[in-house]
């Protein structure tokens, strides 16, 4: 790989770039948007950034059943208001490339929206559902997440991995403890979804994921989105990271687990822009994941979705291939969603 900054990218490959991540399918791996106080300004950013899809957490953290639905609802509202699709095959993103229109992928970052009733899978399956994450911050009934005691996943937890697997749900485990990470992997048929995570290797933060972590998940067929979320991104502590930094980690994580298997998954939370309020309520419970400040809380150069595209003007900086650029702009979660997903 070439070692060339962003910044001296010459004209032709400024051109380069951009044909490319205009030809690709573009998909953005974690934005956390439960309710958008301007949806139609936001999704219009989203189709000007030149993103085909963009993987949305519509459920707040620690939802019920009944809370889920209800944040489910309001996309069903949004969708209407904006015409934007749901991703509800690997069509639909194709098909909206196509069409020119922004692609929804709907998720949850915790199972909890399950409760203990394993057929709300297909519930939420039926109603457009088509990544879970098996926990949060916490320990659940299903696995652990964060910095919790970790017990790997339980008995349920292997019947809800077994059933998101026949249903066609993606198991997500970004934010889960190590242990049950590796259960998961372990005990899915199919291959899971990291969307939103660093190399550990690089910063040691309880976030991030161990090399072993991450080529067990390469083994299956899995894939990992690296993130832009600064307190998991910092390589010096209090520093806000830079663009070249990001680049860093995906030259590590290609080398480590090979390019079929690494994308990016930003984690960008547009409502928070608008209302600074519910950053704040958030911070103040999961303060090991909040950022020095507000204003920082993003790599500097990714702290939008209009930045998307300096993700291709850094893999053109590094030296890849015309073929490994579009892999890693989407081709490789469309290739996930393929595997996995059913209509």
């Amino acid at each position: 790989m070439g070692a060339k900054l962003i910044s001296e990218l010459t004209p032709e490959e400024e051109r380069r770039a951009m044909e490319l991540y205009q030809k690709a399918i573009v998909i953005e791996g974690l934005s956390y948007a439960p309710t958008l106080s301007q949806p139609e300004d936001y999704l219009e950013r989203v189709r000007k950034a030149g993103v085909t899809a963009t993987h949305i957490t519509v459920t707040a953290t620690n939802a019920s059943f009944r809370e889920a639905l209800a944040t489910i609802s309001g996309w069903y509202e949004i969708a209407e208001k904006t015409g934007c699709r749901f991703a509800c095959s690997a069509d639909d993103i194709v098909q909206a490339k196509k069409e020119g229109k922004v692609c929804v992928i709907m998720g949850s970052q915790n199972a909890k929206i399950l409760e203990d009733d394993i057929s709300l899978i297909r519930i939420f399956h039926r109603l457009g559902l088509r990544i879970i994450q098996l926990a949060y911050a916490e320990q659940n009934y299903i696995g652990s997440g964060g910095e919790d005691v970790d017990a790997g996943v339980s008995l349920l937890g292997r019947k809800v991995i077994a059933e998101m697997t026949k249903v066609g749900v993606l198991v997500d485990v970004s934010h889960c403890a190590y242990r049950t990470v590796m259960d998961a992997i372990k005990y899915s048929e199919k291959p899971i979804v990291i969307t939103h995570a660093n190399p550990k290797k690089l910063i040691d933060h309880h976030r991030n994921k161990t090399d072993d972590q991450i080529i067990a998940l390469a083994e299956k067929g899995g894939v990992i989105g690296l993130t832009a979320w600064t307190p998991i991104t910092m390589v010096k502590k209090g520093v806000r990271p830079t663009l070249e930094d990001f680049m860093d980690f995906i030259d590590y994580m290609v080398k480590l687990a090979g390019v079929d298997h690494v994308a990016f998954g930003l984690d960008l939370n547009p409502e928070w822009e608008y209302d600074r309020s519910g950053y704040d309520k958030w911070a103040s419970l999961y303060p090991s994941l909040a950022a020095p400040s507000f204003e920082e809380r993003l790599v500097e150069g990714l702290e939008s979705v209009s930045n998307v595209k300096n993700v291709a003007r850094g893999l053109v900086a590094r030296g890849y291939s015309d073929d490994d650029i579009l892999k890693i702009l989407g081709g490789n979660f469309l290739a996930l969603f393929q595997k996995v997903w059913k209509p």
